[in-house]
């Protein structure tokens, strides 16, 4: 039987491998991490270093009962790991001390950081791909420009007057007009979505949710505007302007004032139907409370009438009542819109 001396002097002799082993094992760790960290470095953007994580880690090491009975004691190879946080943090020193302008919000949004330069190419790039989809969208209509202006001066042909041109070169500006308003009508979800990519890096990532419903809802809403021009205002309006043209009259109404009314129209009322979506960001971000508009309904209603008889050729009480009531319909979804965003915005204070 092998005395106590000779087990305690064999197991002296095992230490040192022991501890040799776990010597090679930390060196291992270190260069596979700074390995892995400077090829991630140098391939990715430069992102800032995230103290709240480094805290999460070291923390825990320097408070946990390691050894029995010795509260507060850390490892050896908890110390090994501190270091190895401490050597990294040294080492992309001179690094972070150069991202005094990245954007400090940038982790809690889930992006990569962007300095000033960065954001001005992004949004050259973005201005670049509008344009030439818009070229494109624009060169694609005018092959159909025949069908467009069928379907847009079908309100006015059916009355029996025909629309006039004044100048040879009026019908071709006619047809590259028409193509290019509507490739801008057609192309606005792409012009949307493009502007909210770009604003994207600034919206946090509880936010992104509301900007992409937000976006859609903007999209679906302007189409309405411009159906509602096409389907109720603009038939009503030709007719009712028409009607005061009698026979003895000869009619040089040109293409050109009619399709420019037809687009105006268009545009006006496609921006009116968004205030639902104007009011519920103005909500959001606290400016007004469904309160302060059940307080102004009734300027509201007045400005209506204001609004509508500005945007509206003639002066009678029937056409300006066409564009009114949409607009206090309007006005009435804003309310709700605004009640509803003030509700789920308590409810997220309240869960933290």
């Amino acid at each position: 039987m092998a005395s106590s001396k000779d087990l305690t002097s064999d197991r002296n002799k095992k230490l040192p491998a022991k501890k040799k082993k776990s010597a090679k094992k930390k060196t291992s760790k270190k260069s596979t991490r700074f390995g892995d960290k400077a090829k991630t470095r140098s391939a990715a953007p430069r992102r800032r270093a995230k103290p709240a994580r480094r805290d999460s880690i070291i923390n825990p090491l320097i408070t946990q009962n390691t050894v029995e009975g010795s509260p507060g004691k850390t490892t050896t190879h908890q110390k090994d790991l501190i270091t190895t946080l401490t050597e990294y943090d040294d080492a992309n020193k001179d690094v972070d001390a150069n991202d005094e302008d990245i954007d400090p919000e940038a982790d809690d949004r889930g992006d990569a950081p962007m300095t000033v330069v960065g954001h001005l190419d992004e949004l050259r790039s973005r201005i670049l791909i509008s344009l030439i989809t818009i070229v494109i969208l624009t060169v694609g209509a005018f092959v159909f420009s025949d069908k467009i202006l069928h379907f847009i001066t079908k309100p006015f042909t059916i009355t029996g007057f025909k629309l006039n041109v004044f100048k040879l070169t009026e019908g071709f500006m006619i047809r590259l007009k028409v193509s290019a308003i509507t490739a801008l009508l057609i192309g606005f979800p792409f012009l949307m979505w493009q502007t909210w990519r770009f604003i994207l890096p600034a919206i946090t990532k509880n936010d992104r949710m509301f900007s992409r419903l937000s976006v859609i809802s903007s999209v679906l809403l302007f189409y309405a505007g411009v159906v509602f021009v096409f389907i109720l205002l603009v038939p009503f309006t030709v007719k009712m302007l028409l009607g005061f043209v009698s026979r003895e009259m000869m009619s040089t109404i040109g293409a050109n004032d009619y399709i420019s009314l037809v687009f105006f129209f268009c545009v006006i009322m496609g921006i009116l139907f968004e205030l639902p979506i104007i009011m519920m960001i103005l909500t959001r971000i606290g400016i007004i409370t469904p309160s302060f508009l059940v307080r102004k309904r009734k300027y509201a209603i007045v400005l209506a009438f204001v609004i509508s008889a500005v945007i509206t050729p003639t002066q009678d009480l029937l056409s300006q009542l066409i564009v009114t009531v949409p607009l206090i319909l309007l006005y009435e979804a804003s309310v709700i819109v605004s009640k509803l965003t003030t509700v789920r915005k308590k409810k997220r204070e309240l869960e933290g």
